[in-house]
């Protein structure tokens, strides 16, 4: 009896069990039968290893939907066309870009979503298209995925070339280098004292650079300090020095009309004496040989009247000096008795 009441209950249990789970099946199909969906097409040139159909669609990160299909383009074989389901109210814009990405470097392949601005239009099909087309765009580790073979064939170069460097003569040759280096440390630890007075040395002399350097800067600000006033002083004499050839040149502007009349004066009087010469040159001319005779005979009696007229004069400077002295002796001659009274 206890035995039949056991198998009640758990017959009991696992029908309420199975009418819950049909339930929940219903409430789910219901769920997503009330969300709508928008199908996508996207064209990649490139390579699509490790996406599958069922791959989750991402909008910055967020699932949004996922993969319907993967077939070659009929349009294009060079090109893989993938049709995506995502939910319509993901933000899908004319400048969405969409992208192969990994969840982790061995993740699962996905189609991730970027881009769509504010100011963007819906992406909508074009004229003969049943599904609207989203740009693709390779991403990061697909162009690493691609430029992978590269990658190795230069990885190979470089340890073929590091191979051929680490040559038997090669590293005969390093191995005399660290030897050489090792000598060379060898005499600076056996000379240290010496190099340590050479630090001193150059310390010393460093500082002789400093101070040097400070009297060069403090010589240097007094010159400046001494270079202003004179450039001031410079500045003045250029202005005082300005004025006056702006008041010279002013001068000479209101001075122009009398020198120009002066200049015709000069070139007047000019003409006047040349004219003058001109008529000079040809009495000279005319009269040559009467100035020939009395350059030679005139003049020397006229150097005769000349000495004749001074000692005229000196006469009659004696007269005068005679006369002025004693008029009555001049005149009369001798002295003269005067009347005497009786």
């Amino acid at each position: 009896m206890e035995t039949r009441a056991s198998y009640t209950l758990v017959g009991t249990f696992v029908l309420i069990m199975m009418l819950a789970l049909a339930g929940f099946v219903i409430w789910l199909a219901k769920f997503s039968s009330d969300v709508k969906y928008d199908d996508y097409h996207i064209l990649f040139a490139g390579s699509v290893t490790g996406l599958s159909s069922d791959a989750t669609v991402s909008y910055r990160g967020i699932p949004v939907g996922s993969v319907t299909k993967i077939e070659i383009s009929p349009d294009d074989i060079d090109k893989i066309l993938i049709t995506i389901q995502v939910d319509s109210t993901t933000p899908v814009r004319t400048d969405t870009v969409a992208s192969i990405e990994m969840q982790g470097i061995t993740g699962v392949a996905y189609v991730q979503l970027t881009g769509g601005s504010e100011s963007a239009a819906p992406l909508e099909p074009k004229a003969g298209q049943e599904v609207a087309v989203i740009t693709a765009e390779n991403s990061a580790l697909a162009e690493v995925f691609a430029s992978a073979p590269e990658m190795v064939n230069s990885a190979i170069t470089l340890m073929n070339r590091a191979s051929a460097i680490m040559s038997d003569d090669n590293r005969a040759s390093v191995t005399n280098i660290l030897a050489n280096i090792s000598t060379v440390t060898g005499e600076i630890a056996l000379h240290k004292d010496s190099i340590g007075a050479l630090i001193t040395d150059a310390q010393a002399t460093l500082a002789n650079v400093q101070n040097t350097t400070a009297d060069i800067s403090k010589a240097t600000t007094e010159l400046s300090n001494n270079i202003a006033p004179l450039i001031a002083d410079a500045s003045k004499t250029l202005e005082s020095l300005r004025t006056t050839l702006d008041s010279a040149n002013t001068t000479i502007t209101n001075a122009e009309p009398n020198i120009q009349a002066t200049l015709a004066d000069l070139r007047s009087a000019a003409a006047s004496i040349k004219g003058a010469a001109t008529a000079a040159q040809q009495i000279l001319q005319t009269n040559e040989e009467p100035i020939n005779e009395f350059a030679q005979n005139g003049l020397y009696e006229i150097t005769q009247l000349v000495t004749d007229a001074r000692s005229l004069v000196a006469s009659l400077t004696q007269i005068a000096v005679q006369l002025e002295r004693d008029p009555a002796a001049f005149l009369f001659g001798g002295n003269q008795s005067g009347y005497q009274a009786q």
